[in-house]
């Protein structure tokens, strides 16, 4: 019996049941709200939702997994719970071993955003299927959106509405619609940063109308990497997932072994546990490279240290097809391409796919970027059909859903481009990785810079990091002011002002619920430029002096990002010595010199290098309210010293001795 059969099987009648207890019901009432017969009514019936709920259940409790080159396991025999974080609250924690009902519940809507291979789909999925398994009829019908598939002409009502559709009928987009706004629905929506960049903004007002027109009576999950419009999800609530300990990756690794008694993962985990390989403690905090560093040590017996080594014994891995247990044979390719040939093609395609084509297409898209490839490469002859059938089979990359193709995760399209940029390029790197440090989509390419810093830290460093600390020693040099204050507060404010712009306001009135934004008018912000409020009200004035003058006074920290923090925070976690850590905010201090100052409430402040210049207290009081919207700045003397290293790198050329030999 198959896999797909034990599913449907075991679940079968769970399904039925919450379709007539739940779903029917729903549109029994609906229907006679509406004064219309059941049958009549053109919206999906209990039948169409029980065929939909059944075939994504299916879809989803099975795992494309690399580990297992492609081949299908059952997500809960390979999932390993893992825990999210509220960003605002770093206690404010949730194990996902099942659908956490009291955290839905409590927030309604909630974004989960984190780095490549934290695990964020797999949580979905896992949610998903808990709320079947669970019969859960208190939280609503689940409806699993997978963003990559809207586009301009394709909104997410549309994505619904087909995904319901039987085959024999249409269903009414407004009616459909209105069964929505009655509440009751729990919609699972996955991968915003997957929605490709040309469609990106039609898509997100789109997103953004359906879920107002949709009403307060549903619940909502949104998973992204960080992404530049997640702003426009400010009714959110933002959770990261926290980092594997070492005892989950352990265990994962166990799950992850086939092997008779373990052995594979018992002799891994002895040799992770010996302490020779600590350096590579950081890769085992995430589920996918713990799968991708199981997928190399399985191939050959060695544990690699640099991140794009575990990439690159993947694809050696998956190109062999190499079974442990059995003498290394290749195995015949039906583009009748060499290893060397085979990743040369695939190098383009993880680029294109990159830079325009994006992770999910259909049969031509696809095609065109291997003929495109296949142009690029110049020499080689094969098919690109034979090709595209290698990665779904013998090399297999690409999972292969109806008419959609996809690489299997999106990672891997960013270790073939950065491979490309690096072995391809050619006189083109500094161009391209010039390109992308002044790409409006920065964010976009991190993933990629991730793995290119470990393949070229030269080129890397002469591309990305050389401008940002020379944009910053500008900076500093035109705003640095010669006055009688501590240098270290003074280099401490013009580091956060290069971040961004800094704005306060005092109310007498309580604006914590419907803040003023225009109070900030004056400055020159409209409210589009509000990124988030840093300050919420002072929660120690009772344990000041003169209570009764200032208890009502409440402060706001506004910004405005003048620079794409995502390259900065990208950097703090490849170059950390250029920054130095920001100190814990002394609210206690910030207040005291509001009490003190001139300051008049429902007046809002522009804070620049002057501002607070009176003496080191009142300077340092405005560094502190600024301090909690960053957890580190640029450091001025670090980054002289790092601009000074790479032009000296650049300046340096062995050539001419590489030459006097010849």
């Amino acid at each position: 019996m198959s896999t797909e059969t034990i599913i449907t099987a075991a679940t079968s009648e769970r399904i039925s049941s919450f379709v007539d207890n739940v779903v029917s019901q729903k549109i029994d009432t609906f229907a006679e709200s509406l004064g219309i017969p059941d049958k009549s009514l053109p919206i999906p019936k209990g039948k169409d939702f029980e065929e939909y709920l059944s075939r994504t259940y299916e879809k989803y409790s099975i795992i494309n997994t690399l580990v297992f080159h492609n081949s299908q396991r059952q997500l809960k025999e390979i999932y390993v719970a893992q825990t999210l974080v509220n960003d605002n609250d770093y206690y404010d924690t949730t194990k996902i071993d099942k659908l956490p009902v009291d955290l839905i519940k409590k927030y309604k809507k909630i974004l989960i955003t984190d780095t490549a291979g934290m695990g964020k789909s797999t949580i979905m999925k896992r949610m998903f299927i808990d709320l079947i398994d669970s019969g859960m009829e208190d939280i609503g019908i689940p409806i699993y959106i997978e963003l990559n598939r809207l586009k301009k002409d394709r909104a997410i009502l549309l994505e619904i509405q087909e995904e319901l559709n039987s085959l024999s009928r249409e269903f009414n987009k407004e009616l459909l619609l209105k069964l929505i706004q009655t509440g009751g629905f729990i919609f699972f929506m996955d991968g915003y940063d997957e929605i490709s960049l040309a469609d990106r903004t039609e898509v997100t007002q789109g997103i953004q109308a359906f879920i107002s027109k949709a009403g307060t009576k549903n619940y909502y999950f949104l998973t992204s990497r960080p992404e530049g419009n997640l702003p426009s999800f400010g009714d959110f609530q933002s959770f990261s997932i926290q980092r594997l300990t070492k005892e989950e990756a352990y265990e994962l690794l166990e799950k992850y072994d086939l092997s008779k008694n373990k052995v594979v993962s018992r002799n891994l985990i002895e040799l992770l546990k010996s302490g020779e390989y600590d350096s590579i403690d950081e890769y085992l905090v995430n589920p996918l490279l713990v799968s991708l560093l199981f997928t190399a040590y399985d191939y050959n017996r060695s544990i690699p240290f640099e991140k794009h080594r575990f990439y690159g014994l993947v694809f050696d891995a998956f190109f062999e097809k190499h079974d442990s247990s059995k003498p290394l044979k290749s195995r015949d390719k039906h583009s009748g391409l060499n290893y060397d040939a085979f990743y040369r093609v695939l190098r383009y395609v993880g680029y294109d796919c990159l830079v325009k084509t994006g992770v999910q297409f259909n049969q031509e898209t696809i095609l065109d970027c291997i003929r495109k490839a296949k142009e690029f490469c110049g020499n080689l002859v094969f098919s690109e059909y034979d090709f595209l059938k290698d990665l779904i089979t013998t090399v297999p990359l690409f999972c292969h859903e109806g008419t959609d193709y996809k690489w299997v995760h999106k990672s891997l399209l960013e270790y073939f481009a950065a491979s490309f940029i690096y072995c391809d390029a050619k006189q083109n790197q500094d161009k391209i990785l010039s390109a992308i440090y002044n790409s409006s989509h920065f964010v976009k390419y991190i993933n990629m810079l991730d793995i290119y810093f470990d393949i070229d830290y030269k080129g890397f460093s002469k591309n990305i990091t050389l401008p940002l600390c020379e944009s910053y020693l500008r900076f500093y040099s035109s705003h640095f002011i010669d006055v009688n204050i501590s240098r270290n507060l003074i280099d401490e404010r013009l580091a956060f002002l290069f971040m961004g712009k800094f704005a306060f306001m005092l109310k007498n009135d309580d604006i914590t619920e419907a803040k003023d934004y225009h109070a900030f008018g004056d400055l020159g912000f409209s409210n589009h430029d509000i990124e988030g409020w840093g300050f919420g009200e002072i929660e120690d004035a009772k344990d000041t002096k003169d209570t009764n003058e200032i208890s009502d006074i409440t402060m706001f920290a506004y910004v405005a990002s003048s620079f794409d923090d995502s390259i900065l925070m990208f950097l703090f976690r490849k170059v950390p010595l250029l920054f130095t850590k920001s100190r814990k905010e002394d609210s206690s201090k910030v207040y005291s010199l509001f009490r003190e100052s001139n300051f008049e409430p429902n007046r809002a402040y522009l804070i620049d290098e002057k501002t607070g210049c009176e003496d080191n207290e009142s300077y340092d009081g405005i560094n502190q309210m600024i301090i909690p919207n960053r957890h580190y700045h640029l450091n001025y003397e670090a980054c002289k010293i790092e601009v000074e290293r790479i032009k000296n790198e650049i300046d340096y050329s062995d050539v001419i001795v590489l030459l006097s030999s010849i």
